[in-house]
């Protein structure tokens, strides 16, 4: 750890039982809530309390929601919100939250028997001597057709994301922790130093998250696919999150956003820490790429300048070879044809998964 990095928030040992709150967030899911609440209910450990944001659903969300908060009034509460986005609901539940430990899930997935008992577990464990905040696991991806759509996110074995991660973080504007929300959870005393996220609706709670997480706490790492993650045409995954314009316009809005976001979270509760990044976000590659990407398919052509400080920078030598040879794609491919690369890249499909499992990455 280097000087300029913050001190992680100090934490105890978990209580001998500790409290235990699910989250929910649920927009318009009504017809895969029901499976979602009932496997939080099949726990091998009992949550204490399963708490469920309706983001002001048009479908019968709110029916399923309130029969289970009548059915099981002492451990299911349903909130009703007027919709504002995830990223505000995301707030609404985890205020309403009461545990020592929260653990993330969307609607439209399912948690394994045991994700709770091994979440605690983990919590436990001291990472790199340090009580953890935080702790993050794969999950297992399926389909109404295909049962087994592989896991996800790949992580390669000497690369395991976890431990205090400010660092690495600092260097790279982003977090090396990228599982979905549904593979999350937290010490009670690291959401309440996080605070509110940033509710714009194009805000993703997940990366604000463990990006907060991560400069503020140890994680823990499990590795094993607890949740099982639906795909389904109306998920925000489906497409893939650079498989078109729109999608890669929202990622540039999401690191312009997150940058004084984060700056704010360090002035309140890092004052004697330095700035969280090291370098501004203009001059990081992930970003750099974001820039090419837009300026190449919104019609421009593509930045060669823009695109050579993309794969000359230091991070992009450094990274997994599947991400270089992405990368080094656009030199040569024409935009149609790299459109449609990213879209099987980044989407989800039947052939994606028989390629990961041949790879040994399902």
């Amino acid at each position: 750890m280097t000087h300029n990095a913050p001190e992680p928030l100090p934490l105890g040992e978990l209580p001998p039982k500790p409290t235990v709150s699910v989250a929910i967030t649920s927009y318009n899911y009504g017809r895969y809530l029901a499976e979602c609440i009932e496997s939080c209910l099949a726990q091998t450990v009992a949550a204490d309390e399963i708490v469920v944001v309706d983001d002001g659903s048009t479908d019968n969300s709110w029916d399923v929601a309130s029969s289970y908060m009548r059915r099981y009034p002492r451990q299911v509460k349903a909130i009703l919100n007027e919709n504002q986005g995830m990223c505000s609901a995301a707030n609404a539940v985890i205020a309403a939250c009461s545990g020592d430990v929260v653990l993330m899930i969307d609607s439209d997935d399912i948690m394994a028997p045991e994700r709770i008992e091994k979440v605690l577990a983990a919590l436990r464990m001291r990472v790199d001597g340090r009580v953890p905040g935080w702790v993050h696991h794969p999950l297992k991806r399926f389909s109404a057709t295909q049962p087994d759509l592989g896991l996800i996110p790949y992580y390669a074995p000497d690369a395991l994301p976890h431990g205090y991660l400010a660092d690495r973080v600092r260097q790279i504007v982003q977090c090396p922790v990228v599982t979905p929300m549904s593979g999350l959870a937290f010490r009670r005393e690291l959401l309440r130093d996080i605070g509110p996220l940033d509710d714009d609706r194009g805000m993703q709670q997940d990366m604000q998250l463990s990006l907060a997480g991560a400069l503020f706490s140890p994680v823990a790492f499990i590795d094993e696919g607890l949740t099982r993650y639906r795909i389904h045409p109306e998920s925000s995954s489906a497409g893939g999150l650079m498989a078109s314009l729109p999608n890669v316009r929202i990622l540039r809005r999401r690191y312009e956003r997150l940058e004084p976001w984060i700056a704010g979270l360090f002035a309140k509760y890092r004052p004697q820490a330095a700035a969280p990044w090291e370098a501004p976000l203009k001059d990081q590659p992930s970003y750099q790429w974001l820039q090419f990407l837009d300026k190449w398919w919104s019609g421009s052509g593509k930045d060669m300048g823009l695109l050579s400080r993309v794969l000359r920078h230091p991070q992009t030598r450094a990274a997994p070879l599947q991400q270089r040879m992405y990368y080094y794609a656009a030199i040569c491919l024409p935009k149609s044809w790299y459109l449609s690369f990213s879209r099987m890249v980044y989407g989800s499909s039947p052939i994606k998964a028989f390629v990961r499992r041949r790879l040994g990455r399902a």
